[in-house]
């Protein structure tokens, strides 16, 4: 049975602690030892292929676990979310995450139906024949999405700034999931 991993980028600097959206913004030596620490785990699982967001922190996550012996494929459907606050400090920020939501009518961006779509097909194409392991690197927001897809589960309200999402990912930690 094939597996998947699912991947959130490691940790980055953001010395400004703004929203960093699809910014290149890179990772931190925290997170490059992140990194190295998943190559070292990922190194006899097998992969066969990373399937990555073209967003800098991820690029560079997914280069590190690849050790130059996978290769990895950039997929727009992995990026960040989109967001108006991207580069925005401070108050842009909730507590929660969740403030950014509230304004995509008059402002634009995605909400996680929209995050959905993207993951979902994505999903359903590189799943549709699968016969080895792969490793898929994103981000927060679409890696939860895609969790609560794989499992059924109904989306989170974007303007509710619930706080408790299940197949939430820190960064830096991988989830596993086992095709049958």
């Amino acid at each position: 049975m094939p597996s998947i991993y699912l991947v959130r980028h490691c940790e980055y600097d953001n010395p400004r602690n703004i929203l960093p959206g699809r910014l290149p913004v890179e990772l931190s030596a925290a997170g490059r030892v992140r990194a190295a620490e998943l190559q070292r785990f990922f190194a006899d699982k097998e992969i066969t292929i990373i399937y990555s967001s073209a967003v800098l922190r991820c690029k560079q996550t997914a280069e590190i676990i690849s050790d130059g012996k996978i290769p990895i494929i950039y997929d727009q459907r992995l990026l960040e979310t989109l967001s108006a606050y991207q580069g925005f400090w401070g108050e842009s920020q909730s507590a929660e995450g969740f403030e950014f939501f509230l304004h995509k009518a008059e402002l634009g961006g995605e909400g996680l139906v929209d995050i959905q779509k993207r993951m979902v097909d994505f999903w359903q194409e590189v799943t549709s024949n699968l016969q080895e392991n792969i490793l898929i690197c994103s981000h927060g927001d679409p890696l939860m999405v895609l969790h609560h897809h794989i499992y059924k589960l109904p989306l989170p309200d974007d303007n509710a700034g619930e706080n408790n999402l299940a197949g939430w990912l820190e960064k830096g930690e991988f989830a596993k999931v086992t095709i049958k």
